[in-house]
């Protein structure tokens, strides 16, 4: 399995990728309040600055309690400003991926770029090889993000074990080396 205690930042032309801790739960409680950021998720907006600070403080172990899991997380940054987050939760078979990038800077393919260097950094630095991500099949905008990225949706017998809803579709990827952001 891959994971990491020691996650440094990772830097592209024009982002930084800098590894989530607690002390990021302000900066990005706001940006994370916004509704249209949910209208694919299966989730809301975290209740409260505490609430984020202490799952962000969970996520800081970098893997899960039973250490099944790894549990890789940056935040994205522009210019100094928290704009999202990109994810990896990692076990020996595979790695998910998943990102969400503000509203303000989606279509400047900021999502792209931090999603590329991840994928790559995981690829260049652990190995990774397996990339999965589940997506709605009405976010078209994600899933254009995926096929750039060398995803393939996945086939009916590859998204069979996962337990999708009719909503949801399986996303692939089989790395042979680095992600070009």
């Amino acid at each position: 399995m891959l994971t990491s205690t020691g996650m440094a930042p990772l830097r592209t032309a024009r982002l930084t990728l800098e590894p989530l801790v607690a002390a990021h739960a302000e900066a990005m409680f706001e940006l994370l309040q916004d509704p249209a950021l949910y209208r694919h998720l299966d989730w809301g907006p975290p209740p409260s600055v505490e609430h984020l600070r202490s799952a962000y403080g969970l996520l800081e172990a970098r893997q899960s309690a039973d250490g099944s899991e790894g549990w890789l997380n940056w935040v994205v940054q522009c210019d100094g400003r928290c704009i999202g987050y990109v994810q990896a939760t990692v076990t020996d078979a595979a790695c998910w991926v998943a990102y969400v990038l503000c509203s303000a800077e989606q279509g400047r393919g900021y999502a792209r770029e931090a999603t590329g260097a991840m994928i790559g950094h995981l690829a260049d630095a652990y190995g990774a090889r397996h990339f999965l991500a589940i997506v709605e099949a009405a976010n078209r905008p994600s899933i254009g993000l995926l096929q750039a990225l060398g995803f393939r949706e996945a086939t009916p017998a590859e998204a069979a074990p996962h337990g999708l809803t009719a909503t949801e579709q399986l996303w692939v990827r089989e790395a042979s080396g680095g992600v070009e952001a």
